[in-house]
């Protein structure tokens, strides 16, 4: 109908419908705009898109190049039928021509034209809907089919809630699964032996039980290759669970504290597509919200590095799922309580120790294959002298090759190596072998990357990045590159992403024992001086870019041999603080048990944009709490008495009002002690927010007007002073009837925050809106209405946006316009039910009933 600029109201009402709905209208108007021909491109749009609408008139259409006996308006149906997809029709009334015309309505009538060659083609097909079971309407004007597909729409949205059904009362909602996660690690060159017990693993694998989930155990001593065999399993499973895999590392074993059960289940709920505003912090909620994720899913999941059964526990899957655990200890308690199958690994057989010996090295079959066994061949020897241990084997093959020795000259260089360590540190010691290997490659390192190997031991986290490590290392980034890959090409430094270094746990012990042994302490004090220094100076460099209104640390100097820190954007920075996440509470802790104070409530305070951004609360708030400490521990009251305010922002967050009163307090009281006027007004903003959110209207205008006026004082605007305006001040102004004092409230607020806080934009629109109406100006309330809308779809506030919904529900209805109040708490309905909150949703039912429109009472 495109196609006929007489026909365009029909086109445009539809339009007007779907776009009132939020939703984005595609039509064959792009084939002028697209190289494939026509009926593909039909045929793609049908299927990319989510709802099929037909508007059926009496005109046939144009026939399909290749298929001139079907018009594409047939094509689009049909193929939305084959491909199961939802579908509305609307058959335009055959008496709607005459009535427009009688009703001097031309254009509606040429939308209709008669004479056309495929009328009785037309009519087949308009019979064939009727006849297939369709519910469909019978429309004769474009704002008919406006108001039927609105509604139609939005009912479509409000079933599809009420099917998805609330979440528990106890945890946010879940939301349809978005996300297939595939976190495998690659799997290990040259896999040997396991024959057995990958067999068994497997088989057992492949067998689904609905009533609880399969737990396999894989056990054995460091260095036996568990997590290799784990990953080598999955990926041979992997395809039995079609809904995604995840993998983390437990840090069990690891100099890191073990992985708790919540940072686990925070990040494995994101990687299901939990969405960051809703992700908890209580580990029960997390657990329920992790199990509601995987609901109706088959998804394997790898515990790599366990250290006990009660770390494990919280993170088994919903039945149907699967988990592999791997772990040095027997984890009896998952085998006795949980019905957890173990699989035991020990070191490989000779015959299959060899074997990958000469998989990974140009040994060739050797005597040992194919006839009888050579105790001399110099691949046995080497085997036996790696105590069969594959993690041994793949380092000695390593060295081999990069060192140009032969097998028999690296069996004798090892062979004096194992008398010197025997020496030194006894013949019982269980890794005997394999620490003989690594001394042997150890010490046929350069000096320079010997240096590299024991320095990289002081990085407090797991990964690190080739900057961090640069600073570590006191070395341009290229040179910190190229050592990292050098240890990486001997194999002693995994490389699990991109620019991303870690240890394997064995290594990283003996790393240890050598920068303890070897490394100087006062070059071991400047190093962890310079990896410190530059992840303040990156955080904060962060922090500047995502929220450059907000209260910085001020910084000296980076310390000289640290590499610059620049981000190209917000989503650069955003990234960078994703994957140092947990880098960065590992050094905020280390810094504090070192005695590094001042780096350490600095490091402590810089991300909390990030902190705040991500919903990371907990972090913010642990992050927050060894601020204060060991601002005090260093003496500055005044870092002492901002890391307080942090410490009651995340209180709040949290919902530990009390706490976080008492916190600002204590924080109001600091920050005038030590005549930090900055601080004290931040804080006072803060109170006037908290007060407001316990209903102490007077004070929070209280507080708010006392943050307002001093920020005024210093000179400047900030953030702050809009926090004070929108939550404290403005509401205040609005309880009393002070409506022009609320509007100007609350735009001075909204000129403060654009461009740096959303959800505070998107917050403060809704409140111009709701003032504007207050006032009697409907036109403004619906434009600072759907301005806020656009702001929430944004940030991601699903409640604000139902919120705003339902006010701009109240200003169609008072312009008159039924439909468009209809399709905004259509909307906010669906939101509700989806967000469990059943009175909002009660009193939105009650709304539409009194404009017609009956929803139901599912």
């Amino acid at each position: 109908m495109r196609r006929w600029p007489a026909a365009r109201s029909w086109a445009a009402a539809a339009e007007d419908a779907v776009k009132r709905l939020r939703h984005a209208p595609v039509d064959m108007q792009y084939f002028a705009a697209d190289d494939r021909p026509p009926a593909d491109l039909c045929v793609s749009l049908v299927t990319e898109c989510d709802l099929y609408v037909g508007i059926i008139g009496t005109r046939y259409g144009s026939p399909v190049r290749d298929d001139p006996e079907r018009s594409y308006t047939e094509l689009e149906f049909d193929t939305a039928t084959a491909l199961g997809k939802r579908r509305l029709v609307f058959l335009i009334d055959e008496t709607a021509a005459t009535a427009a015309a009688d009703a001097g309505d031309r254009a509606a009538a040429a939308a209709l034209p008669s004479g056309d060659p495929w009328a009785a083609r037309q009519a087949v097909f308009r019979q064939r809907l009727l006849d297939s079971g369709l519910t469909m309407s019978m429309v004769a004007t474009p704002e008919a089919l406006e108001t039927g597909i609105v509604q139609a729409v939005a009912q479509l949205m409000l079933a599809d809630a009420l099917v998805a059904g609330p979440a528990s009362p106890s945890a946010p909602p879940a939301p349809a699964p978005a996300r297939v996660p595939r976190q495998l690690p690659p799997e290990a060159a040259a896999f040997v032996d396991r024959v057995h017990h990958f067999q068994r693993l497997s088989a057992l694998l492949a067998a689904p039980d609905e009533r609880r989930a399969f737990i396999g155990v894989v056990s054995g001593p460091a260095g036996v290759g568990k997590t290799s065999f784990a990953v080598h399993v999955a990926h041979g499973v992997r395809d039995r669970f079609p809904d995604g895999q995840l993998y983390i590392d437990l840090r069990g074993y690891s100099p890191q504290p073990p992985l708790r059960p919540e940072e686990a289940l925070d990040r494995f709920v994101r990687a299901l597509g939990g969405e960051p505003t809703q992700v908890p912090t209580d580990l029960d909620e997390l657990g329920e919200l992790y199990r509601s994720l995987l609901e109706d899913r088959r998804v394997l999941v790898i515990l790599d590095n366990a250290l006990t059964s009660e770390q494990v526990r919280p993170l088994l899957p919903r039945p149907g799922c699967a988990v592999l655990v791997t772990s040095r200890g027997p984890l009896s308690s998952l085998v006795v309580q949980d019905g957890a199958v173990r699989t035991t690994l020990e070191p490989l057989e000779p015959i299959h120790a060899e074997a990958l010996l000469r998989a990974l090295t140009d040994a060739g079959l050797g005597p040992g294959v194919g006839g009888p066994p050579d105790p001399d061949d110099p691949v046995a020897v080497l085997a036996r002298q790696c105590g069969y241990l594959p993690l041994a084997l793949r380092i000695a093959a390593e060295q081999a090759a990069l060192s140009g020795l032969s097998l028999a000259e690296l069996v004798d260089e090892l062979a004096g190596e194992h008398g010197r360590l025997d020496a030194l540190t006894g013949v019982d010691d269980p890794n005997s072998e394999v620490r003989t290997v690594f001394s042997w490659s150890y010490r046929n390192l350069t000096e320079p990357l010997r240096r590299t190997f024991r320095l990289l031991a002081l990085h407090p986290g797991g990964e690190l990045g080739a900057a961090a490590a640069a600073a570590l290392l006191g070395m341009p980034p290229g040179a910190a590159g190229r050592a990292l890959e050098s240890l990486v090409a001997f194999n002693v430094l995994e490389r699990p992403a991109r620019g991303r270094y870690r240890f394997h746990d064995l290594v990283r012990e003996y790393a240890t024992e050598r920068l303890t042994a070897d490394e100087p302490e006062d070059e071991r004090r400047r190093a962890l001086d310079r990896e410190l220094d530059w992840y303040v100076h990156a955080a904060d460099a962060g922090d500047r870019i995502l929220a450059p209104l907000r209260r910085h640390v001020e910084l000296d100097a980076p310390i000289a041999g640290t590499p610059p820190v620049a981000f190209s954007g917000h989503d650069d920075a955003l990234a960078w603080c994703d994957a140092e996440r947990h880098n960065l509470a590992a050094m905020t802790g280390l810094a504090a048990a070192t005695g590094r104070y001042v780096g350490a409530w600095k490091l402590g305070l810089a991300p909390v944009t990030f902190f705040k951004l991500r919903h990371h609360h907990a972090d913010w708030l642990a992050a927050s709490e060894i601020a204060v400490a060991t601002a005090r521990a260093a003496g500055d009251a005044s870092a002492e008495a901002w890391a307080l305010t942090n410490v009651g922002g995340a209180c709040l967050e949290l919902g530990h009002l009390k706490r976080a009163w008492e916190a600002y307090q204590d924080s109001l009281a600091g920050a005038r002690r030590t005549g930090d006027r900055v601080g004290e007004a931040m804080t006072l903003a803060n109170l006037g927010e908290l007060a407001e959110a316990l209903g102490r209207h007077d004070q929070a205008l209280d507080y708010g007007e006392q943050a307002r006026d001093l920020w005024r004082a210093l000179g400047g605007r900030h953030r702050d002073e809009a926090f004070a305006l929108r939550d404290a001040i403005a509401p205040a102004y609005l309880a009393r009837g002070q409506y022009d004092d609320a509007l100007r409230a609350y735009q001075e607020a909204y000129d403060l925050c654009q461009g740096t806080d959303l959800q505070a934009e998107g917050l403060i629109l809704r409140d111009l809106g709701r003032t504007h109406q207050t006032m009697g100006d409907p036109a403004a309330a619906s434009e600072a209405y759907e301005r806020a809308l656009a702001v929430h779809r944004t940030s991601g506030d699903r409640i604000g946006e139902a919120m705003t919904l339902r006010a701009l529900a109240t200003v169609h209805a008072a312009l008159d316009d039924p439909v468009g109040a209809q399709s905004a708490l259509l909307q906010a309905l669906a939101i509700l039910v989806e967000q469990d909150r059943p009175a909002e949703a009660d009193e939105v039912r009650a709304a539409l009933r009194d404009l017609g429109l009956d929803p139901g009472e599912a």
